[in-house]
């Protein structure tokens, strides 16, 4: 398990006609990652962002991208977001029969590979895979669906992550309504990566809600 605090801002939340301003924002503020949702309409009923998307964010910040696929046959796409400049890639376990390949094929570019479990998959499922993996991303809502609550169920889940995962040099990340309240009993529960989307972004202040969620999480104040 990895103790290395990192906020990720999901850019699905961020104003599409003000995103490279809203960017440097997030630069200024010195976020580890920037979360990218890619959705098809498939795996999940919303469509968001894709590999050309991606290549264009890429091209205005050194944030690594943390690229979360949402979508069937990740297999089918995996190519692409690498070429577009994915710094991680994490694909959903019930998404593909051949997570064990997708994982290989990212890994073999150099980048970090991980596993996003949705509420009901089983921590268990990535028993055989753990070699593979530098993240796992637990959903703290279910992937995809509109004006959802924090999964309080969730935090055992992030519990017996955090013990499998007790020797291993690996992210917990969770995403799903995290705000200043949720982090901090995610956090409490083994989990070191945040992805904050509405939290972030909806109050009209950036900054300030960075700021928050780092004090929250007891992050020394980088602005």
């Amino acid at each position: 398990m990895n103790n290395n605090i990192k906020i990720s801002p999901s850019l699905f939340a961020a104003d599409i006609f003000d995103l490279k301003s809203q960017i440097k924002i997030l630069e200024r503020c010195k976020v580890n990652l920037l979360h990218i949702d890619v959705m098809d309409g498939n795996f999940v009923s919303r469509m968001a962002f894709g590999a050309e998307h991606i290549q264009m964010i890429k091209k205005h910040t050194k944030i690594p991208l943390d690229v979360h696929l949402m979508v069937k046959y990740p297999e089918k796409h995996i190519s692409d977001i690498l070429e577009a400049g994915a710094d991680i890639i994490t694909i959903h376990q019930e998404s593909t029969s051949c997570l064990y390949h997708c994982l290989e094929m990212i890994q073999r570019k150099g980048r970090m590979a991980g596993v996003v479990l949705s509420p009901a998959t089983p921590v268990q499922n990535i028993k055989y895979i753990l070699s593979l993996i530098n993240m796992v991303l637990i959903m703290t809502v279910n992937p995809g669906e509109k004006n959802q609550v924090f999964l309080f169920d969730m935090i055992d889940k992030i519990k017996e992550a955090s013990e499998l995962l007790k020797d291993k040099n690996i992210d917990i990340e969770v995403d799903g309504s995290i705000d200043d309240k949720t982090a901090v009993l995610c956090q409490a529960a083994g989990a070191n990566v945040f992805v904050s989307g509405g939290y972030i972004f909806n109050n009209n202040n950036i900054e300030q809600q960075i700021v928050k969620l780092q004090q929250a999480l007891k992050i020394k104040n980088k602005i």
